[in-house]
């Protein structure tokens, strides 16, 4: 390492690798479970249209967070009458880049692509985008407030959040594609997250991830900085509702207004309540498009 300690890289090094195998590891052990399931259901063997839905997740954090703390599939995958058989790929810090970056988007090719092994999958939950525009980079979309005109509702760099929203419209819009070439009827499902409020506080020692960004930037009222995310996730629900309407068996799942400001954990997680909440939305959207099976 270049002007630095060469023990340090190596321990950085290593413990990326330890973490890349942990995540594998656990992803390895998600699928060898629902190969299980699916065999033991007769899932396989099952005409498409009937019995309990089989499901393919993917996504972030609000797919999958942290232990002891349910998110939006571990509270599904107890709802409803039958409840559903879910295979969960997802992984929290996963950016819609990454889950279609090469690796991901083979393991995603490969389960829609055997219904032997995984059954046919009656939906497909994807949960990404909001790791692709806050974090660190939350600073790339934000104007400087300026004293003299100092109006919230300009606050966004709407032409760099049109490009990095372009790359997520460009993962989405791969995803179709492969949903389209391996399991056609298989619907889609998207949804754009909730208005988040902007606080000092992570979890788990990652984070914050918008609050930085908003002082570097001058903003400092929470009521600004509440009114420029809700402005931004509006941007995003308008690209995943063109989606939906532009591309077959893509359903938008409205989340945005669903929790309370007691229902936010942190700057972009929900309590669980919150979550419960979530699943609720999800559930209603999966019964109205599947009557009966759920």
């Amino acid at each position: 390492m270049e002007n630095g300690d060469p023990l340090v890289a190596e321990k950085i090094r290593s413990e990326f690798e330890n973490l890349h195998i942990d995540i594998e590891e656990d992803r390895s052990n998600r699928r060898k479970q629902h190969f299980l399931a699916v065999k033991k259901l007769g899932i396989k063997r099952r005409k498409r249209g009937s019995g309990q839905l089989n499901i393919l997740a993917e996504g972030d954090s609000w797919f999958y967070y942290i232990p002891l703390h349910p998110d939006i599939i571990d509270h599904l995958e107890g709802m409803g009458s039958p409840h559903p058989l879910i295979l969960n790929y997802a992984h929290y810090g996963d950016a819609a880049e990454q889950i279609l970056s090469l690796p991901q988007r083979q393991r995603i090719i490969e389960a829609l692509s055997n219904p032997s092994d995984y059954g046919k999958f009656d939906a497909l939950l994807f949960s990404a985008g909001g790791n692709d525009l806050a974090g660190d980079q939350f600073c790339l979309w934000l104007k400087e407030r300026n004293p003299g005109f100092p109006d919230p509702s300009n606050g966004i760099d709407l032409q760099r959040l049109a490009s990095i929203e372009g790359v997520v419209k460009a993962a989405l819009e791969d995803l179709i594609e492969i949903r389209n070439d391996t399991q056609p009827d298989c619907k889609i499902f998207l949804h754009s997250y909730d208005y988040a409020i902007p606080k000092n506080k992570g979890v788990c020692g990652v984070g914050p991830w918008m609050y930085p960004s908003f002082i570097y930037r001058k903003w400092t009222s929470s009521p600004d900085q509440i009114a420029i995310v809700k402005k931004m996730l509006q941007t995003l629900e308008i690209l995943l509702i063109q989606l939906a309407q532009t591309y077959n068996n893509v359903v938008y799942v409205k989340t945005l207004g669903t929790l309370l400001k007691t229902d936010w954990a942190n700057e972009l997680h929900p309590t669980t309540p919150g979550f419960q909440k979530l699943a609720n939305v999800f559930l209603t959207s999966l019964r109205t498009e599947f009557p009966g099976r759920i």
